[in-house]
């Protein structure tokens, strides 16, 4: 039997046919220079305001972002700054804005179920859980929203390498809930040689360009190996948050897998009790018509 890509490809082999095979899309120059800011000990609330302005277009957002019924301010917004330093914060408009930048890279659909309108209510979503996981498990909520956020890039590479497919990975998705990702990603790229390393799914994609984009070890690793629910190593509660906010986002039909995870087993591994877990349910639920409305506007 041939054994499947995914057992015989390290990311290391990903990353070399990917960047040989194909050409990658560069991070832009705004999420560039938005990701240089946070690694900026001493970058300010006015040089972050000063840099997103510079995109009328990200500044809508924002401040859309900012006004929105998920933080319910009951004053008023009247700039970026404002809404960093009265309402957001600036890890969390930093991330924001660096997703927002992040995404123009790629040229994909609104629609389906793997179109950008969903693509950002799943990662608004899980970024959510993310951060109130990291809260209850003592972890820097920042980058655990940005684990959350941007964990799921790699199908947004892989249908902007591969439209067609893409197309074809989408009504799949659509008609057989039951069956995971993976499995459907190795019917679409596993028969196909020039395409075959993206059968190792688009978690391993996403990890790898990450990791040429220069982001966080964190984001690296919890896109690279969320699909691989036996992982153990660095990073492994960033990785473990994301499982878990993905697991139970399955349970109310955000995201792109449906198959159910072991969300018990998820919790304990991250010290995590059934309160708890019953608890971020909850949560998700109290803010989810304002998260759906957050990313319909981000999507834009």
């Amino acid at each position: 039997m041939t054994q499947a890509p995914q057992q015989r490809l390290t990311l290391e082999d990903v990353a070399q046919q990917l960047q040989t095979l194909y050409r990658l899309p560069p991070m832009p120059s705004l999420a560039l220079r938005l990701l240089r800011l946070t690694t900026n000990p001493n970058a300010s609330a006015r040089e972050l305001a000063e840099l997103i302005e510079c995109d009328p277009s990200l500044t809508a957002q924002v401040m859309r972002y900012a006004r929105s019924a998920l933080f319910n301010y009951p004053g008023q917004i009247q700039s970026v700054q404002d809404a960093v330093t009265r309402v957001l914060g600036f890890d969390r408009v930093v991330h924001v804005a660096l997703g927002i930048a992040s995404v123009r890279a790629f040229e994909l659909p609104r629609n389906g179920v793997l179109g950008v309108d969903q693509f950002w209510r799943h990662s608004l979503y899980c970024a959510f859980l993310c951060q109130r996981i990291a809260l209850l498990c003592r972890h820097d909520q920042g980058l655990a929203y940005l684990c959350g956020l941007l964990h799921n890039f790699g199908l947004l590479l892989i249908g902007h390498l591969f439209a067609d497919e893409y197309e074809q990975l989408s009504r799949l998705r659509e008609s057989n809930p039951e069956l995971s990702m993976s499995a459907l990603e190795q019917q679409v790229f596993g028969g196909q040689e020039d395409a075959a390393v993206l059968a190792v799914g688009h978690g391993a994609i996403g990890g790898v360009l990450h990791h040429l984009w220069q982001l966080p070890g964190a984001v690296v690793k919890a896109a690279g190996v969320h699909q691989q629910p036996t992982y153990r190593g660095d990073h492994e509660h960033y990785v473990l948050m994301v499982q878990l906010a993905n697991g139970l986002l399955k349970g109310k039909g955000v995201g792109d897998e449906f198959n159910p995870d072991n969300l018990e087993e998820l919790a304990q591994r991250l010290g995590l009790n059934a309160d708890q877990l019953a608890q971020l349910s909850h949560d998700v639920d109290e803010v989810a018509e304002e998260l759906d409305d957050l990313a319909r506007s981000l999507s834009i």
